[in-house]
């Protein structure tokens, strides 16, 4: 359920953007007496290229001889629900003054844009003829070019991104950051629960300490690295060409997934959790409870916040200094090293050099903890202090 829980996350929200607007109408006092048509008609004009997922019905409404008494009123069929909201441009347009949206929801920032976008333009429009100016033709010359941001890959080619590598970023780092973390928590709560209910009293009597802890990391982390696995599969499908206009989903246009992605994403996230496992386990083996092992459990979490807390200064320079130090830190390397290579082409040297120096981190942290566990695992009553673990370490 995971890889599917993860995809919703991913898709659905894209999915529901591409498909939002809905229908919303509008009561329009207008005190000028001549800005209902035209900000009407320039509303149409910006929803005609929506293919009218958002609908907007304006409604000029007489605004009488007391001006605070038509937006009383207006306001109370508002609450009636009569309409979605009320609109008010004032008397001073367009030399001053600022028109006014009145409604319970003011969060739907696709209607606000257009309204204010509409009423902005006729008022400018506006102003411009007043001077004696054809809107069109400033408009025309004060069109905006834009700009297309082309992605250079390694052998020089150029391909379109509009976001695609932010968002392929975000989620491959935030796919391992709660993966790593939810799986190395499974194992601290297995080897609590055996420790608490003194099973692992009579399983030690078989098997040593080292293999009982190396059991447990490896079982929870097949059963991760086959729901990686199913994940992987997933996203290289859909993110295929037209793999999401045959689902019959518009509006979307999902980053392709390269191989070597697929393939490092597996790696950081089979070596994010060993090593992140092996410290989860120890903590299970030196306390009782979950409880206590709490103030250990947060330390151990915060080198996974980190990159996230640092992922803004790396999406701006993947290639600079800082960005390549860290990342070749062991309990920064699984998110840090992952989100460089969405973003740009990381050197081969730096790929083997992360990955060394995790394999030896993980060996060092196997060989502390399993001193740790082959302690700790029998030891119930006081909570040990952390000079006490370290003297476990030394001493086993």
């Amino acid at each position: 359920m995971v890889p599917i829980f993860l995809g919703a996350v991913m898709v659905l929200p894209a999915y529901l953007a591409a498909r939002g607007g809905g229908e919303f109408t509008i009561a329009v006092v207008d005190e000028t007496g001549r800005f209902f048509e035209p900000v009407n008609d320039e509303v149409q004009r910006m929803l005609s290229g929506d293919d009218e997922k958002l609908t907007i019905t304006l409604l000029e409404q007489d605004p009488g001889s007391d001006v605070e008494a038509t937006r009383d009123r207006l306001k109370k069929e508002v609450q009636a629900k009569t309409f979605n909201g009320v609109l008010v441009l004032p008397d001073t347009l367009p030399d001053e003054g600022q028109p006014e949206y009145v409604a319970p929801n003011v969060t739907a920032f696709k209607l606000l844009t257009v309204l204010e976008r509409s009423v902005n333009n006729v008022t400018v429009a506006d102003r411009l003829t007043g001077a004696g100016l054809d809107p069109e033709a400033v408009r025309e010359l004060t069109r905006r070019p834009g700009l297309s941001t082309l992605k250079l890959g390694k052998g020089g080619e150029e391909t379109e991104d509009k976001g695609q590598s932010f968002m392929l970023a975000y989620v491959f780092m935030m796919i391992i950051y709660v993966t790593v973390l939810m799986y190395g928590i499974y194992v601290m709560r297995g080897v609590l629960e055996e420790k608490s209910s003194h099973v692992v009293e009579v399983v030690i009597s078989t098997v040593k300490p080292f293999e009982l802890m190396l059991g447990k990391i490896l079982g929870i982390g097949a059963v991760g690295l086959t729901q990686f696995l199913i994940w992987s599969a997933l996203m290289a499908a859909i993110s295929a060409p037209g793999a999401v206009a045959a689902m019959g989903i518009s509006g979307i246009e999902l980053p392709s997934v390269p191989a070597q992605l697929l393939v490092f994403f597996v790696i950081y996230f089979v070596l994010g959790f060993l090593l992140y496992g092996t410290l989860y386990a120890g903590i299970g083996a030196a306390f009782d409870t979950e409880q206590e092992a709490q103030n250990f459990q947060g330390v151990v979490t915060m080198f996974l916040i980190v990159p996230l807390v640092l992922m803004m200064q790396i999406l701006n320079q993947p290639d600079g200094t800082l960005a390549v130090v860290l990342s070749l830190v062991p309990f920064f390397t699984p998110m840090l090293m992952f989100l460089r290579m969405t973003l740009t082409e990381v050197p081969a040297i730096q790929l083997a050099a992360s990955v060394v120096l995790m394999v030896g981190a993980i060996l060092a942290c196997t060989w502390v903890v399993a001193k740790v566990y082959r302690v700790g695992i029998l030891m119930h009553g006081s909570k040990p202090k952390f000079k006490e673990i370290v003297r476990w370490v030394k001493e086993a």
